[in-house]
């Protein structure tokens, strides 16, 4: 299916680090009016957006292009440090630009190499994946792998400009929208904005790849604005955009990367709220309406789940443990998520093993 779409009015990001637009188009050959005016330009691209649009993209790709492979393997050290060696080597300067056109594997790497390039250069985002048009886009924070760990290395730098394109929704395979909604779902519980059930009529009755597209994406842009305008460096509230992603990101990593970002998110926010509800924290009414939303969004399927010992040694090493404490996301109720601290514990295991045996989202024996 084709997505039909209008355009949209631009948001403003208020920043600490430079306020920014989000500015929404349909067609790629609208990108050039959009460029920088000052500054040399230097494009990063995921080789395989390029292969598909290089004909689209106008004057865009005229500039010097590094084309990266995006998967986890390029979010590192390395991948960082081949992205700078071409920059020094095509004598990119405190005054260029760069362009990154990609999912949030080129998000992350242009954030942690323009925060660090001569301490800090500008940058514009062009998010081709749905998952980075709905969420990451926003914020400023990237993450960068220490494999087999994701995200262990991390900066905030503000974009200069973000452009949300739909045109480029529709070459995405079924797993990666339905893997951008991961993020959707969690913004739609999200604050005071939030639309939870507004987005499970349209999904029931259109389907992920439904004619709002662009207007879920912008609703969820809004949601995720009120938090990191409040506290855009995550010493507080910020915090609750995690939720569904400390057993989500456990599970990437014990898999291997296996299961996409936003399905593992999905996973990740049935088994906190499995266990917000054991907590008598999360209402179980909302628990299961998520839970039946999310059911029907995607026929990825996970096999092979690892031992409830294994998820809780990998939360262990996560970056929101303090002083022996896990600190979680839990749902409240719509609009309403707040961290609570739990122990890594026997307890803790238990009630995972309990959610493993029965019948945990997506699992296929």
């Amino acid at each position: 299916m084709h997505l039909e779409v209008s355009e949209q009015s631009p948001i403003l990001i208020k920043s600490q680090q430079g306020d920014y637009p989000v500015d929404f188009i349909s067609k790629p050959s609208s990108l050039t009016s959009l460029l920088p005016k000052s500054g040399e330009i230097f494009l990063l691209a995921d080789r395989l957006v390029m292969d598909l649009y290089k004909e689209k993209l106008g004057s865009l790709v005229s500039f010097p292009t590094f084309l990266v492979d995006a998967n986890e393997e390029t979010k590192t050290l390395e991948g960082v440090t081949r992205l700078i060696d071409w920059l020094l080597e095509k004598k990119a300067t405190r005054s260029s630009h760069i362009i990154a056109l990609g999912g949030g594997v080129i998000q992350d790497l242009a954030t942690f190499t323009s925060h660090i390039y001569y301490r800090g250069i500008k940058w514009t985002f062009i998010p081709t994946t749905l998952l980075s048009q709905s969420d990451s886009c926003i914020g400023a924070k990237c993450g960068i792998n220490v494999l087999p760990l994701k995200n262990q290395l991390g900066v905030l730098h503000s974009p200069a400009h973000v452009v949300i394109c739909s045109d480029f929704l529709n070459t995405l395979p079924d797993v990666e929208i339905d893997s951008g909604y991961g993020e959707i779902y969690k913004l739609s519980l999200t604050g005071p904005e939030h639309f939870f059930d507004a987005l499970a009529l349209i999904v029931a009755s259109d389907g992920h790849r439904n004619p709002e597209i662009l207007e879920v994406i912008r609703r969820s842009l809004l949601c995720k604005k009120l938090v990191i305008e409040e506290d855009e460096y995550e010493l507080d509230s910020r915090r609750i955009l995690n939720y569904g992603h400390s057993f989500g990101h456990a599970l990437e990593a014990l898999t291997k990367n296996e299961v996409p970002h936003g399905i593992a998110v999905m996973w990740g926010m049935d088994i906190i709220n499995f266990l917000g509800v054991k907590w008598g924290i999360t209402n179980p009414e909302l628990s299961k309406r998520i839970r039946n939303a999310m059911e029907k969004s995607t026929t990825f399927s996970i096999k092979n789940l690892p031992s409830a010992a294994a998820f809780v040694r990998m939360l262990a090493r996560d970056k929101k443990v303090e002083n022996g404490l896990m600190y979680f996301a839990v749902l409240h109720d719509s609009g309403d998520l707040r961290m609570h601290p739990k122990s890594l514990d026997g307890d803790l295991i238990h009630l995972v093993q309990k959610y493993l045996d029965d019948s945990p989202l997506f699992f296929t024996p």
